[in-house]
This record gives C-alpha cells, structure tokens and sequence, in this order.
C-alpha cells in the first residue's frame, strides 16, 4: 500500500493532463512564489489537526475507497477495493505503537499477504502489529495526522486558481503535478480554504479523466478515541519470512 489516497500505479502515462475547471492566475514567478508558500502552509495545517476523510480512487476496473478518522498517536479507518466481482475489506485501528487489523479473507490474502488457508483462518479475527514493523508501517501511515501531510505531496510547478465552494467552504485551487509508478506526470489540484488557516477541502489528482482519485475532508479538530480491541492474535508471526 503506498498511498491510501491513491491506487498504487494508478495512472499510466498515455493519460492526458486535464484541466481542473478553475481560471488560473496568469503565471509569474511571484504568483509561483505565493502559490508554493499557500501549498506549504496547507501541509502544516495538515499535520496540525485531527481530519475525518473520504478517499476514492478508480483505475482499470479497480476502484479503492477508505474513510478514515485520523489523530497524532491515534485513528482508524476502513478501505474497500473492489477488483470485478472481489471485494477486499480492511479496518485498521491505531493506539499508540500498536496497530490492529481485520479483514475478509480476500483483504488478507491481497493487502497484507498472508496465505489462503491464514487469510480463511483468520478472516474477521482482529490481528495485532507493531508500527515500526518496515513492511506493516504503512497500513497506519494515513491514520496519523503526519501521514495525511505526506500523502498530500505533489511537486511544483505550483499555480493558484479561481475558487470554488465546496461543502459551504469558499476554497481556493492549488495546482501542482505527481509522478506516477511509469514515470510519467499527473496534474493535482488541492482545494484548500480560502481564510486565514488554509486547511485542505479536497484533493483531486487527474482531475476529469477517466481515471482519477479524490479526497474530502472534514470535522478538522475532531476528537478521536479509538478503542483497541479485547482480544488480537499476533500478525509479524504469520508473515512469510523475507
């Protein structure tokens, strides 16, 4: 799982740069300059409060969805992917350095790799993993508040664009690109608030193609108390070495 916004390699490169339905500010460097410094001053507000969020993505009959309620030490969220006719479901809950998961058999044969007969055993069952594991690390990485800072990078050039009202907030359009696993670019557009705080709206990357991701977000500052389940079985152990 690289992102949880976006379908690992989702985007390939014959896609074609679309416009994100905003008037753009005529570029100059110092429109450059004020778009980069809006971007950044969006990521700091980011890692700096609690988010719910919604993330859809959907890229060659694969379509990925994850709601998550993020935190500094602590959150939850639950994805569906949807490839034909399986559905992987995954819930995922943060305390401190520990992580719990639990899917359906699918989920943890596809996401986290276990085996179909420990995939059948332990299917619904809450399995428990520490965060510094290197190869579970980043099934927690969108559920800290650092991490939807992260997910949130794209690279420059930046430009500003018109604004738009989005769920009753005045936003203002932020354009920057992402490489993708090909190599190749994508435009993003990140929609932040217009006020003096400029916390992120949506995200959408590629937008109006036919493949394409987006994220809302939500209650910034929301207080978040995930409970960690009564009972986990122990996941690093039934890993497959290496």
């Amino acid at each position: 799982m690289r992102r949880n916004y976006r379908i690992a390699g989702a985007f390939a490169a014959t896609l074609a740069a679309a416009a994100a339905g905003v008037v753009a500010i005529p570029g100059s460097a110092t429109a450059a300059t004020s778009a980069k410094a809006k971007y950044l001053a969006a990521l700091r507000a980011a890692a700096a409060q609690n988010v719910h969020y919604v993330s859809t993505a959907t890229e060659q009959g694969i379509s990925l969805e994850v709601v998550a309620n993020t935190g500094k030490t602590s959150g939850s969220q639950d994805m569906e992917v949807l490839k034909g006719s399986t559905l992987e479901e995954l819930a995922v809950i943060l305390i401190g350095s520990t992580g719990y998961l639990r899917g359906n058999e699918a989920a943890l044969k596809q996401v986290v790799g276990l085996t179909a007969t420990e995939s059948a055993t332990y299917a619904y069952q809450w399995l428990s993993f520490p965060t510094d594991n290197g190869s579970l690390s980043e099934l927690v990485s969108g559920i800290r508040n650092s991490g939807v800072a992260s997910a949130l990078a794209m690279s420059g050039p930046y430009t500003l664009g018109g604004t738009k009202v989005i769920a009753g907030h005045l936003t203002l359009a932020i354009k920057g690109t992402a490489n993708t696993s090909s190599g190749s670019k994508v435009p993003i557009v990140l929609y932040v608030e217009s006020g003096a705080t400029p916390r992120p709206v949506r995200e959408v990357t590629n937008p109006n193609a036919n493949r394409s991701a987006t994220v809302t977000f939500s209650n910034w500052g929301e207080t978040t108390h995930p409970t960690a389940p009564a009972q986990s079985v122990p996941l690093v152990p039934l890993l497959p070495a290496g």
